[in-house]
């Protein structure tokens, strides 16, 4: 079975009945599944065996340079539908602000009030 029919053949779950079971399935991780968020797949979880297996093919797809291809097609469709993101005024405001996390001078809120007395002080 390759990693696309594994993925294809996967068990659906919505967060809420994964909430529900993840404890078993993080102990006992025998069938894999994906979880699915606002009905779009979010994330997998697999048996190690399964795992290995992905990345084995994903290793053979970067080697073989379809990867670095399929990234640079990805980034010429973004740059089509939102040119205003890869803008260099954009861009470089989007570096300053990865200097500012990095800094550290960033301020994280729990919750809304939080972070709305956050800006007041």
């Amino acid at each position: 079975m390759n990693a696309v029919t594994l993925l294809k053949e996967m068990e659906t779950l919505g967060a809420r009945e994964f909430r529900h079971r993840l404890d078993k399935m993080l102990r006992n991780p025998s069938r894999p599944c994906r979880v699915m968020l606002h009905n779009k797949p979010t994330f997998v979880v697999l048996p190690d065996g399964d795992f290995l297996q992905i990345m084995e093919v994903i290793e053979e797809i970067k080697d073989s340079g379809l990867w670095k291809k399929t990234v640079q097609k990805l980034q010429k469709e973004s740059k089509k539908k939102h040119p205003w993101f890869w803008s260099k005024e954009w861009q470089k405001k989007e570096r300053e602000v990865d200097q500012e996390i990095k800094a550290g001078r960033v301020h994280r809120s729990s919750s809304v009030e939080e972070f709305l007395k956050e800006l007041k002080a």
